[in-house]
Formats: structure tokens, sequence, C-alpha cells
């Protein structure tokens, strides 16, 4: 979660950087490819830090929804078997 945060400092600071010149001054070759290189580069940490979040919800998080839900459902059951006459 810090790496996110340094990353979003990085390209926010890069941004302020570049909002320093002139509006229509294109950007130059080298600016653009250093632009793309970090965000390339952020892009595959951030992909690799959230892939691995996905994998421990998956592991964590979902059994815990799927439980809930079905305590909830049986709940319902129960009480709809309740209401049929014997």
């Amino acid at each position: 979660m810090r790496s996110f945060f340094a990353s979003i400092a990085v390209l926010g600071s890069l941004c302020g950087w570049l909002a320093c010149g002139s509006a229509e001054t294109p950007l130059d070759a080298n600016t653009r490819q250093a632009i793309d290189s970090l965000t390339t580069a952020e892009i595959r940490v951030l992909r690799v830090e959230l892939d691995s979040q996905c994998q421990r919800d998956r592991l964590t998080i979902v059994p815990q929804m799927v439980d809930s839900i079905k305590q909830v459902r049986l709940r319902e059951i129960d009480a709809q078997l309740k209401t049929i006459p014997r």
C-alpha cells in the first residue's frame, strides 16, 4: 500500500513539474519518454501488488462473504419452513 501512495506522489510531482511550462508548449521527446518509462514501471509494480491483494482477498474475504450469504439464506429457508402447516 505504501508503494501505491509513493507511486501517486511520483506521478503527481511529475505532473506538477510539467504543468510549469506554457500550455501551448509541446512536450519534447525526452519528456514523453521519461513519462512513459515512469508510468510503465509504476504500472508493473502496481499490477504485482494488486494481483497479490486480489489473491489474498480471494482466500480470506470471499469465503467469509459466501458464508455470510449462506447463513442469511439458511435463516430465510428456516423461516419459510416454519410457515408450512404440518
